[in-house]
């Protein structure tokens, strides 16, 4: 039960909000572009690790995450039928803020997570400052010969 209720946490604040422009802000976690409906979020890297924990992953494909890591999920919907697409291929792209040390852009697939019949796709990413994050999210349905090109924001804050 305590799985279920990391796993529900994060979903609700997934679904909460839907915009129809093609970029998100903060409140509004959600992203229509090209007929799809893309919901996004950021989990604490301990939280992910225990919603994986019960679903199937492949985790060989996902890098461990390191302190200061959070996790970048993202759920696909078809916006006429509203169906989940559960067969894409995403990746994202996330440049940190401002002039720190470090590398300033990760880019990383995002792997199918599979949890009770439902696919979401994500990937460990370093945050550890806090600041905007721009996050370039590249997908590539199985029926559609061009990628959609979506940026979101994500507000770092402690």
């Amino acid at each position: 039960m305590q799985k279920f209720r990391f796993l529900m946490i994060p979903a609700v604040a997934l679904f909460l909000a839907a915009s129809v422009s093609a970029h998100a802000t903060q409140l509004d976690r959600s992203v229509t572009k090209n007929g799809m409906t893309i919901h996004f979020g950021i989990v604490p890297a301990e939280r992910a690790q225990a919603v994986e924990g019960s679903a199937s992953a492949p985790t060989e494909a996902v890098s461990a995450p390191a302190r200061g890591s959070y996790h970048l999920v993202v759920a696909l919907y078809d916006k006429a039928s509203g169906a989940r697409i559960d067969d894409a291929a995403v990746t994202a792209k996330v440049t940190r803020p401002g002039p720190k040390s470090g590398p300033k852009v990760q880019v990383k697939a995002l792997q199918p997570l599979k949890v009770n019949d439902t696919v979401t796709y994500g990937n460990y990413f370093d945050m550890p400052w806090q600041g905007r994050y721009r996050i370039d999210l590249s997908i590539k349905r199985k029926d559609s010969i061009d990628a959609t090109k979506v940026r979101v924001t994500y507000d770092q804050q402690f």
